[in-house]
C-alpha cells in the first residue's frame, strides 16, 4: 500500500497509509487544494490533480451510469434546483512558502517568580494569599506551547491571557500584604 504526505497548515504531514488519507478526505480534512505526494511521483500536486484518489473527494462528483427508467416513467425528469448549502465552496491555493505560527506569550517565567514571592510571603509572613493565584497562572502558562504546537492558536492565546491575569493578580495581592506588614513594622517601630 502507498504511503502518503500532505500539507496542512504549511507544514508536511504524514506519512500516512492510503486508506487513512481516503478518509482524511472523507472528512473534509483534506481539500481540493491540499498538496499530496507519494514516491515515484515527480513533484507535489494538489488533492484536484491526483485521479487515483478522486472518488474519496466528497466535492467532487463521481460519474455513475444512467439508471434505466421502467416503461411507464418519462425519459425526462423535472430539473429541480439544487438546494442551498449543497454547493462546495472554492477552496484557497495552497501556499506555498514557510509558515511561521505566530508567538504567543506563555508568561511562564512570571508566574514562577510570582509563585517564588508568594512562597516567599508565606515564610515570612505566614499569609499563603498571592500562593493560589500564581499556581493558576503557572498551569495555564504550560498549557501555552502545547497548544501552539498543535495548532490551537486561539486556546492557546486564552491561555496566555488567563496566565498574564491570574499572574498580575498574584503579584498585586503579594505586593499589597507586604506593603501592609511593612507599614505594620513601621507603625510599631515609630510608636
Amino acid at each position: 500500500m502507498k504511503l502518503w504526505h500532505y500539507t496542512k497548515m504549511g507544514l508536511q504531514q504524514g506519512p500516512v497509509p492510503e486508506d487513512e488519507l481516503r478518509q482524511k478526505i472523507r472528512r473534509g480534512e483534506i481539500g481540493e487544494a491540499t498538496l499530496v505526494w507519494h514516491e515515484g511521483m515527480a513533484d507535489w500536486l494538489p488533492l484536484s490533480q491526483v485521479p487515483a484518489l478522486q472518488e474519496a473527494n466528497p466535492a467532487v462528483p463521481v460519474m455513475t451510469p444512467p439508471l434505466e427508467l421502467p416503461p411507464h416513467m418519462p425519459a425526462t425528469l423535472p430539473q429541480v434546483a439544487a438546494p442551498p448549502g449543497n454547493v462546495p465552496l472554492p477552496q484557497p491555493p495552497a501556499y506555498h512558502g514557510d509558515y511561521v505560527a505566530p508567538q504567543i506569550s506563555n508568561y511562564m517565567w512570571q508566574s514562577i517568580v510570582a509563585l517564588v514571592i508568594s512562597i516567599g510571603m508565606m515564610l515570612v509572613i505566614c499569609l499563603p494569599i498571592g500562593m493560589p493565584f500564581a499556581i493558576v497562572a503557572l498551569v495555564y502558562a504550560t498549557k501555552v506551547e502545547g497548544l501552539r504546537a498543535q495548532g490551537n492558536f486561539i486556546e492557546a492565546q486564552s491561555a496566555s491571557t488567563s496566565a498574564k491575569t491570574w499572574m498580575i493578580i498574584s503579584y498585586v495581592l503579594s505586593g499589597l500584604i507586604f506593603l501592609g506588614f511593612m507599614g505594620m513594622i513601621l507603625l510599631v517601630v515609630i510608636s
